[in-house]
C-alpha cells in the first residue's frame, strides 16, 4: 500500500501560483519636489498601574468608533524553554487562544468574535509576549472579557494542542526549503551559539517532548499581571475603559515567582568561513557579519545612517558594485539591526550564481570596508537619509502605533518622544561621522561568512578566505525503536506470514506479478476543507515508481528508479535528496506486492505480537523489520487472515510521524486480492483513497522513468 507521498501532497495542498503584471510606464517624468517633515505631537497617555502590577496605558482617539488593545507579557518567552522542550513557549502562546479558557472552546470564541467583526489574538516569541483585540466601541466590554478570560483562564484544550503540534512539526519538516531562511538561521546560530535562546530551534523531540501539564504551568508561572503592560486606544471616555479593565484585570492575582531576565549575549570576535552544502541548487546564498547593536547606544542614529549607505538602498555601495556595476549577483542588501534585550546582527547578503561566489564575497567585503576608509558622497548621504527619513512617517499612522511604541520606550527607560529624537539625530548626521561610526561597528577583520550552495560549481574553493567548516542541516529525526523479538515470536510471525498471502492470493501469483497500476481518487481532508484529486500510480518491481496527482492547479509526479528519482511540479524538476530516496526503498518494503512476494526471503524479519484493537477491530498484529532498515507493523483479521491495515514512523506533512491506514474494502485481480479503498491517517491530515482501476502485469509507460534532460 504504497499511497500517498508527502513530496506531492505538500505541494498540493499548500502550492499557489501568483502572478503580478506590472505596467511600464512612458514619457518623461517631472521632478517632484517635497516639503520637509512636520513636527508630530508626542500624545499624551494617561499611565495607571493596577494594585496587582498590570501597567494601563490609556489614550483617547475619537477618530473612529473603534478601540484597540496591545499586551506585552513581558519576562515571557522561548528563552524560559527548557532545553529538552525548546517550543513550549511558541506552543503556549498559540493554544491560548485557539484552545479556549474554562468557560468556552476555542470555536466558540472565534464564532463569538466573527460575529460582531472583533479579533483577540496571542503569541509568544523569544523574549515576550503578546495579545491583541480589538473592535468596534459598542463591544468593548464583551471583546475586553474574552480577552481577560483568554489571558487567565486559558484551557489547553488536547485537541487544539495537537494541533499546533502538528503545525509545529510541519514547521521543523520545511525548514530547509528556503534558501535565503537556512542561510540567515546558520548565521544566527554562529553569532550568538547553536544553544542561545536567540538562535536555538525546535526539533521533533522537544516539540513531541511538550506535554499539557507543561503548558499549565508556564502559564502559570510566567504569564503574570505584574509583568504585563498593556496599551488602550480608541473612541472611549478614559474614566469608562479604566472602569472596565479594572472590572475584568484587577482581581488577577499577582505572581509571586521572580523571573529571571533574558540572558546577555557574550560574543567573541573572529574571522570565520562555513559551507552548507546543496547539491540541488545553482545559485549561492552569502552572509558576511557579525554581532549588531543595542537599543539605546549613542550611535544608533549614525549607525542608520552608515547603514544605508552600504546597503540599504537601490544605489548603496553593495547593490551598486556587487549587482549593478559587477553583475555578480541578482540581490545584494546590508543590515545593522539593534535590539532591546539582547544585541542584533549585522550582515550584509548577496544572491548569485554559483560561478560568482568567491567573486561576490570579496566584493562585499571590499565595500565593508570601503565604509571605514572613504567617507559618502554628497549624494550617498542624501540618498540615505532621505530613504530613512520618508519611512519615518509610517511610524505614525496612528495613535495605536503610537501608543504601542511608547508603551515600550517605557519599560526600556527612554524618552517618550525618542523618535522625535531619533528623526532629529540623524538628520544631523555628517559624513565624517558616518565613517567614524563605520570604524566603531565594523570589525571588518573578524567576519564571518556562511555560504549555501553547490561547492563544486563555485569559481574558486571558499578554503581561498579561510579554513572551511561545513554546517550540517540535517533534521534530526526520532529514533524508532530497535526491532527484537523472542525466537517464539519469530516463528509464529513467519506462520502468520504465510497464512496471510495464501489467504490474499498465494505465493506463486504474488511472484508472477511483474507491475501493478491503478487509478483512483484521493480527498484529503484538512482543518481548512477538503479537496479531491485523481491519482496515477505505476509499479515496476522490484524498484521503479511513478505517483502522478492532478488537481485544478496541475499536475506533480513523482519518480523513483532505484538509485535515483526525481519530483516535476509545475514545468519545475527537482531530484529528490538522499532522505527522500531513503524513503521510497522503505516505501517498496512496506508494498503488499513486495512484501508478500519474498514472504520466503530472509530479507523481512517478522514477528507475532498478539491480538489487539485497530480501528476498532480486532486485530493480530505482525511487525516487520526489512534488510532496508524499515520499521511496520501489519495487522490482521484473526478470522479471514487478510490485512486490515498498517502502522509505521514516516515521512508526514508534519515530518516524521505515524502513518495509519485502514482497509475499509478489498476486490481480487488475477487472483490476488488488492485494496481498493482506504483511509490513510498521517501528520493530522485524513486521505480517502478509492482506486477505479487496478492492472496487474499491463503495459508499462516506460517514457515516465526516462530522466529528463539537465539533471
Amino acid at each position: 500500500m504504497n499511497l500517498i507521498r508527502k513530496t506531492l501532497w505538500i505541494g498540493l495542498i499548500l502550492g499557489l501560483a501568483m502572478v503580478l503584471v506590472v505596467p511600464s510606464a512612458e514619457g518623461k517624468m517631472k521632478k517632484l519636489n517635497y516639503q520637509s517633515l512636520n513636527q508630530y505631537e508626542v500624545p499624551s497617555p494617561e499611565k495607571v498601574v493596577l494594585s496587582n502590577g498590570l501597567t494601563v496605558y490609556i489614550l483617547e482617539d475619537h477618530a473612529l468608533p473603534t478601540f484597540w488593545i496591545a499586551a506585552r507579557m513581558n519576562r515571557c518567552g522561548g528563552y524560559l524553554d527548557p532545553p529538552q522542550k525548546v517550543g513550549l513557549a511558541g506552543m503556549v502562546g498559540a493554544v491560548m487562544r485557539t484552545g479556549g479558557t474554562q468557560s468556552k472552546s476555542g470555536d466558540e470564541i472565534d464564532l463569538e468574535l466573527e460575529s460582531i467583526g472583533a479579533a483577540v489574538e496571542t503569541s509568544i516569541g523569544t523574549v515576550s509576549g503578546s495579545a491583541g483585540a480589538n473592535g468596534l466601541i459598542e463591544h468593548a466590554e464583551k471583546v475586553i472579557s474574552i480577552l481577560a478570560d483568554v489571558l487567565r483562564r486559558p484551557a489547553f484544550a488536547d485537541d487544539k494542542i495537537e494541533l499546533e503540534r502538528t503545525a509545529q512539526r510541519s514547521d521543523i519538516s520545511r525548514r530547509n526549503d528556503d534558501p535565503f531562511g537556512v542561510t540567515i538561521r546558520e548565521f544566527r546560530q554562529l553569532i550568538y551559539g547553536a544553544d542561545s535562546p536567540y538562535a536555538r530551534n525546535p526539533e521533533y523531540a522537544t516539540i513531541d517532548g511538550v506535554t499539557r501539564d507543561d503548558m499549565v504551568m508556564f502559564h502559570k508561572l510566567v504569564v503574570q499581571p505584574n509583568n504585563v503592560q498593556m496599551a488602550v486606544c480608541g473612541d472611549f471616555s478614559r474614566e469608562e475603559m479604566l472602569a472596565m479593565i479594572r472590572k475584568y484585570f484587577e482581581d488577577w492575582p499577582a505572581g509571586q515567582m521572580e523571573l529571571p531576565l533574558p540572558p546577555e549575549v557574550t560574543y567573541e570576535f573572529r574571522p570565520s568561513v562555513n559551507y552548507i552544502a546543496r547539491a540541488d541548487v545553482n545559485q549561492s546564498n552569502i552572509f558576511i557579519g557579525h554581532v549588531g547593536g543595542m537599543m539605546g547606544d549613542s550611535d544608533y542614529a549614525a549607525t542608520i545612517v552608515m547603514n544605508s549607505v552600504l546597503g540599504g538602498f537601490f544605489g548603496s555601495r553593495i547593490m551598486d558594485n556587487v549587482r549593478t556595476k559587477l553583475g555578480l549577483a541578482y540581490t545584494a542588501r546590508a543590515s545593522f539591526s539593534f535590539d532591546y534585550s539582547y544585541p542584533g546582527i549585522f550582515y550584509a547578503y548577496a544572491g548569485t550564481k554559483s560561478g560568482s561566489t568567491a567573486a561576490a564575497i570579496r566584493e562585499m567585503i571590499k565595500q565593508i570596508k570601503s565604509m571605514q576608509t572613504l567617507p559618502p558622497t554628497v549624494e550617498e548621504m542624501k540618498k540615505a537619509k532621505d530613504g530613512w527619513l520618508n519611512s519615518f512617517v509610517f511610524n505614525f499612522d496612528t495613535k495605536a502605533e503610537i501608543l504601542g511604541s511608547m508603551m515600550i520606550y517605557d519599560l526600556y527607560g527612554m524618552p517618550l518622544d525618542y523618535l522625535q529624537q531619533l528623526k532629529e539625530q540623524v538628520e544631523k548626521i555628517t559624513p565624517a561621522d558616518v565613517m567614524a561610526v563605520a570604524q566603531r561597528k565594523l570589525n571588518a577583520d573578524n567576519l564571518q561568512i556562511v555560504v549555501m550552495g553547490k561547492g563544486e560549481d563555485f569559481d574558486e574553493p571558499l578554503s581561498v578566505f579561510g579554513t572551511v567548516n561545513e554546517i550540517d542541516i540535517t533534521i534530526p529525526v526520532p529514533a524508532e525503536t530497535e526491532f527484537a523479538a523472542t525466537d517464539e515470536e519469530l516463528g509464529q510471525g513467519t506462520k502468520w506470514l504465510g497464512d496471510v498471502v495464501e489467504a490474499s492470493g498465494g505465493l506463486a501469483n504474488f511472484q508472477k506479478v511483474k507491475s501493478v497500476s491503478t487509478q483512483g481518487t484521493v480527498t484529503v481532508h484538512t482543518p481548512q476543507g477538503s479537496i479531491a484529486l485523481s491519482m496515477r500510480n505505476v509499479l515496476v518491481y522490484p524498484d521503479r515508481s511513478a505517483q502522478v496527482i492532478s488537481s485544478p492547479m496541475g499536475e506533480q509526479t513523482e519518480i523513483y528508479v532505484g538509485t535515483e528519482g526525481w519530483t516535476v511540479t509545475g514545468g519545475q524538476v527537482q531530484l529528490m535528496t538522499a532522505d527522500q530516496l531513503a524513503e521510497q526503498k522503505k516505501d517498496l518494503t512496506r508494498n503488499a506486492i513486495m512484501l508478500f512476494s519474498r514472504s520466503d526471503n530472509p530479507d523481512y524479519q517478522v514477528a507475532f505480537r498478539g491480538e489487539e484493537e485497530f480501528s476498532g477491530q480486532a486485530a493480530a498484529r505482525l511487525d516487520f523489520l526489512a534488510a532496508e532498515g524499515g520499521q511496520f507493523s501489519m495487522y490482521i483479521n484473526p478470522d479471514t487472515r487478510l490485512p486490515l491495515g498498517l502502522k509505521y514512523q514516516g515521512q508526514t506533512i508534519a515530518g516524521p510521524g505515524e502513518v495509519v491506514q485502514t482497509i475499509i474494502e478489498n476486490k481480487v485481480f488475477n487472483g490476488l486480492s488488492f485494496p481498493v479503498v482506504i483511509k490513510q491517517e498521517a501528520g493530522g491530515l485524513t486521505f480517502d483513497i478509492q482506486l477505479s482501476t487496478v492492472t496487474v502485469n499491463g503495459e508499462v509507460d516506460e517514457s515516465l522513468f526516462v530522466k529528463p534532460s539537465g539533471l
